[in-house]
């Protein structure tokens, strides 16, 4: 089964705000005195003021919303647990360990964790698949797991 999963890539708001000319007051009316005064607006002439007011009469906000969804396929993930054995000599792992098994799958060591265990031949494991961590390794009679990642 694939999994899609929907990736929000850019998320913008349209809002329109026409207004039209008999809303629009002046800006002298919209300002107190000081306001007025300390914007500057004063100075103008009266025709520079108008000029002004037009303008802004004039001008409409806009901002463009856009919502673009991208489908990704995620590769299915078998998440059934695999027992099978080491084939040959097992001492353990060191932090670069392969396991190569009777299945015939192959698994990288991918934490830097170790386990020194006395010289087994072909022992059995359990590789799971955690949610949280991915898939782990165990070797059966040890109570350590292994962080690995299946390479064939």
């Amino acid at each position: 089964m694939k999994q899609i999963a929907l990736f929000i890539v850019f998320m913008f708001f349209t809002s329109v705000s026409i207004a039209d000319d008999s809303t629009i007051r002046p800006l002298q009316d919209s300002m107190s005195a000081e306001q007025f005064k300390a914007a500057g607006l004063n100075k103008l002439s009266k025709s520079e003021l108008e000029n002004l007011n037009a303008w802004i009469s004039g001008q409409k906000t806009v901002v463009v919303e856009k919502i673009v969804a991208v489908e990704v396929e995620k590769p299915e993930v078998p998440k059934e647990d695999i027992n099978s054995n080491i084939v040959g000599e097992f001492k353990g792992w060191r932090g670069n360990t392969r396991f190569t098994l009777e299945n015939g799958q192959i698994w990288d060591q991918v934490d830097d964790s170790q386990l020194s265990v006395s010289k087994m031949m072909n022992p059995k494991v359990r590789i799971v698949y955690s949610g949280f961590s991915g898939w782990k390794l165990q070797v059966d009679g040890y109570n350590k797991w292994v962080k690995v990642k299946q390479v064939k």
